[in-house]
């Protein structure tokens, strides 16, 4: 039904005195004026909610990964061998995560060996994706055991370490993700503990953003 005024029955305009009106009609601008109000409102807290964290991707979103010959007591490995093996270990974790461009480094220090896979892209949910790196690490004894956070540094993200078994022998893994990139490294003839020290000196040393 339409009211002589051209408004839908039940309804009134805000010209007219609501307290005139008849009973049960509504105000139109009003209710149009509500609905923007609700969209604002929703809009109000999805920003609350998620601009943190678009903040936090767009800023990360120049990270690069270097590839420096030496990092403390570390030297970079270019051997065939080497490369192979480091290579090998980044497909692997490219099956699971998408990276825009990722690097395979083994770095020695004469006692330790230091697998690093560190690469980039745009990631959402850090811990999620270093879970689903984690998950590469997978064999007969239950993948990664033992898994503990740690300190990420001053570059801030998850850091997480824990321990695999690869024939017969426990490697300590450490990993780290933020907003911006992605790394893991498996350490030979070096506890979780001081790996994640390691982990740490390392990411510091091939992390860099602009």
């Amino acid at each position: 039904m339409v009211d002589p005024d051209g408004a839908p029955a039940g309804l009134y305009t805000d010209d007219e005195d609501p307290r005139e009106a008849p009973s049960g009609r509504l105000p139109l601008k009003r209710i149009a004026i509500a609905g923007i109000s609700i969209a604002a409102a929703a809009v109000l807290v999805s920003g609350v909610i998620y601009g943190p964290t678009v903040v936090r991707v767009l800023g990360q979103s120049d990270t690069t990964i270097d590839s420096p010959d030496k990092v403390g007591a570390f030297t970079l490995d270019t051997s065939d061998g080497a490369k192979d093996t480091a290579e090998y270990i980044r497909d692997a974790i490219a099956t699971k995560v998408s990276l825009d461009t990722s690097h395979g480094l083994i770095y020695r220090d004469g006692k330790t060996d230091a697998i690093l896979v560190a690469g980039t892209a745009r990631i959402w949910k850090p811990d999620n994706t270093l879970d689903s790196a984690f998950g590469v690490l997978t064999d007969d004894n239950g993948g990664v055991r033992d898994v503990r956070d740690v300190d990420a540094g001053p570059l801030g993200g998850t850091m997480r370490c824990g321990v695999t078994k690869v024939d017969d022998a426990d490697l300590s893994v450490c990993g780290w993700a933020d907003n911006g990139s992605l790394g893991v490294a498996l350490f030979s003839n070096r506890s979780a503990a001081d790996s994640a020290k390691s982990l740490l000196e390392l990411r510091t040393a091939v992390e860099h953003r602009a």
